[in-house]
C-alpha cells in the first residue's frame, strides 16, 4: 500500500492495554455531516466506504480513511477534514456514544439489502457468534494488559520520577507514562486540546494488531513529510518540549499515540509544514517497543476472533443482494456530492 496524494490511512480507535479506546469524540467537533452505515459484517459496508472514498479522491477531495481496529485490513470509515464530512460503519467503531451535537446524520441500514428469510434461518447462530466475539474481545484486552503491559513498564523506568519531568500534556498531576488505573480513556488528547488554545490538535493511532503482528501505517503516512527522528532516553522529553512550543503556533498539529499506551506520544506531525518529529525510526517497531513477539495465547485469541468473524461475514454475505448495494452506492455518492457542492 502506498499513499496517493490527498489520501491518508490511520486508526481513530485502539485496542490498548487499557481497553478499547476511541478518539472519535476528539475529531467530531469539526464535523458538520455524517453518513452512518448500519448492518452486519459482510454486507458490503467496508467496500462501499472504500469505493466512495476513492471516487471522491479522484474528484479532488482529500480523504482520510479510518481503518478498523478490529479488522485492520478493512475500512471503518472516511473523513473529508476540510469539508467536515464523514462516513462511518457503526459496527466497526465504538458504540453510538460518539454522536456529536449539531452533526447532521444520515443513516443507511444494510439489512434492507438482505433476504430476511435467510437471516432468520441463521438467527440463533448469529447471536451465538456475536456473543463469542464480544467475549473474545474482552479476553484479548485482558491478555494484552497482562502480557504487553510489562513492555510499557520497562519503558517507563527510563524516566526518573521527578516533578520537573511531569508532562504538561497530561497536566500537573500525571507523568507522561500513566498507568492504566490512574487516568481516564484519553486524558492526553483532552488536556492537549485544552492547553493548545491557538492550535487545533488531532490525535490518532498508526498501528493495528493482527494475528501476524502489528500493521504499521506510519511509513506510508509519513511518505511526503520531512522527518526529524529523535533517539535515546530523552526522546519523550524532547517531544514534550516540541508540543509545549507548538502551543504558540496556531496551526493544525497531529499527534500519534502509542497503540498500547494512549498516554504516550510517539510522533508529532505538522501537516501545513509537511514536517514530522518521531520517536526513532517509524519503520522500526523495536524503537516503539512493539517488536516483542506475540504469545501463543494472544495469537490464538486473535485467530479465534478472525475465524468467528469470517463465519459471521459468510452468513451475511449469503443473504445480501449486492446489486442493490451497488445501486445505493450511486445514490449515496450523489447525495454526498450534493452536500459538498452546497457547502462550497
Amino acid at each position: 500500500m502506498r499513499n496517493k496524494n490527498g489520501v491518508r490511512h490511520y486508526f481513530a480507535e485502539g485496542l490498548t492495554t487499557r481497553g478499547y479506546i476511541s478518539l472519535l469524540p476528539n475529531m467530531m467537533p469539526s464535523w458538520k455531516r455524517a453518513y452512518v452505515l448500519l448492518g452486519g459484517p459482510g454486507t458490503g459496508k467496508s467496500t462501499l466506504i472504500k469505493v466512495i472514498g476513492l471516487e471522491l479522491l479522484d474528484r479532488g477531495y482529500d480523504i482520510d480513511f479510518l481503518r478498523s481496529v478490529r479488522d485492520p485490513n478493512s475500512m471503518a470509515g472516511f473523513i473529508i477534514p476540510q469539508m467536515g464530512l464523514a462516513m462511518l460503519d457503526a459496527m466497526e467503531v465504538s458504540p453510538l456514544r460518539w454522536q456529536a451535537p449539531g452533526v447532521v446524520e444520515k443513516f443507511t441500514d444494510f439489512s434492507l439489502f438482505c433476504q430476511e428469510l435467510k437471516l432468520e434461518k441463521h438467527r440463533s447462530t448469529i447471536i451465538e457468534i456475536e456473543k463469542k466475539l464480544q467475549e473474545l474481545q474482552i479476553t484479548l484486552e485482558d491478555e494484552l494488559a497482562s502480557e504487553l503491559g510489562s513492555v510499557l513498564s520497562a519503558r517507563t523506568t527510563k524516566i526518573p520520577i521527578q516533578k520537573e519531568n511531569m508532562s504538561w500534556i497530561l497536566g500537573n498531576s500525571a507523568q507522561l507514562k500513566v498507568k492504566k488505573e490512574n487516568s481516564g480513556p484519553w486524558p492526553l488528547a483532552e488536556n492537549a486540546l485544552k492547553l493548545l488554545q491557538k492550535s487545533v490538535i488531532n490525535p490518532f493511532f498508526l498501528h493495528g494488531l493482527t494475528a501476524e503482528g502489528w500493521l504499521n501505517l506510519a511509513p506510508h503516512f509519513l511518505t511526503d513529510f520531512d522527518q526529524i527522528r529523535l533517539e535515546g532516553d530523552e526522546t519523550l522529553d524532547a517531544l514534550d518540549w516540541v508540543l509545549r512550543e507548538a502551543q504558540q503556533l496556531g496551526q493544525l498539529i497531529e499527534i500519534v499515540l502509542h497503540p498500547l499506551n494512549p498516554d504516550e506520544v510517539i510522533g508529532i506531525a505538522f501537516p501545513e509544514r509537511r514536517l514530522a518529529i518521531w520517536q526513532g525510526n517509524p519503520e522500526n517497531l523495536h524503537e516503539q517497543g512493539l517488536d516483542r513477539p506475540l504469545s501463543e495465547t494472544v495469537k490464538e485469541t486473535l485467530a479465534s476472533w478472525q475465524t468467528y468473524r469470517s463465519q459471521l461475514k459468510g452468513i451475511y454475505m449469503q443473504s445480501v443482494n449486492f446489486d442493490q448495494v451497488d445501486s445505493h452506492r450511486e445514490t449515496l455518492i450523489n447525495q454526498i456530492l450534493c452536500d459538498l457542492h452546497t457547502k462550497g
